[in-house]
């Protein structure tokens, strides 16, 4: 049995994230961040509060999986927020609380639970395509972008053997972002895909799942670009 856990597991694609990796009969920690989002956490998972825009909340979460000695087998972070902003609309706090979400508070996180992470474990955070086109919102896209320098920094103080990478997908069928979007942008985004279709939420948790076994031992430090041919570098 793997400790597999999932940053934002409450969200329409953590939903089926951990309904994915539930079937294999693993031990699933899924966080939440409201008691909307618990409600919402899938069956079969352990919840647990976290608030990636506050030191203390990332403290207490560190410490009860360093309390339990437990060895993280597979982390698999979906937190953001996409304010969907231009700079000037953003506050001071708006830009520090985007970043903390989307991307600091997780280097917090990882940061304390280091001493936990074996020669197996397997790392995966979410980017955006957004990280490497830009996009009408600067801090998102900044954060977003962070996440794969992250990366490839961080690696070399993994233990060897273990693996941290990134994907970057573009917008996301029945996710949270596509339901908030008026259908005119949802068809837009349709559009720039060759396909002409999204990926959808329960496909992109397949994915992530196979990209969690030992067979992809040897993609490491690497950027998977998800985006239908939206964007091509």
């Amino acid at each position: 049995m793997k400790t597999i856990i999932i940053l934002g597991g409450s969200s329409s694609i953590g939903k089926s994230i951990c309904n994915e990796f539930n079937t294999q009969g693993n031990r699933v920690i899924s966080t939440f961040f409201s008691k909307k989002d618990l409600s919402n956490n899938p069956k079969n998972t352990e919840s647990i509060h976290l608030n990636l825009n506050d030191n203390e909340s990332i403290i207490n979460l560190s410490q009860k999986l360093i309390s339990e000695k437990i060895s993280v087998d597979i982390l698999v972070s979906l937190a953001g927020i996409l304010p969907g902003k231009d700079l000037l609309g953003y506050s001071f706090e708006e830009i520090d609380e985007v970043m903390s979400v989307n991307f600091s508070g997780q280097a917090k996180l990882l940061r304390n639970i280091l001493p936990l992470l074996t020669n197996k474990s397997k790392l995966l955070l979410l980017s955006s395509i957004s990280a490497q086109k830009g996009s009408y919102d600067p801090i998102y896209s900044a954060s977003k972008a962070a996440i794969l320098s992250f990366i490839k920094s961080f690696l070399p103080s993994l233990p060897k053997g273990s693996t941290i990478n990134a994907i970057a997908p573009g917008l996301i069928q029945d996710s949270s972002m596509f339901k908030d979007m008026t259908k005119d942008r949802q068809e837009s985004h349709k559009k720039q895909i060759f396909s002409g279709s999204l990926l959808d939420k329960d496909d992109l948790a397949k994915i992530i799942f196979d990209l969690c076994q030992d067979h992809w031992m040897h993609l490491n430090g690497a950027c998977i670009d998800l985006n239908g041919g939206q964007y091509l570098r």
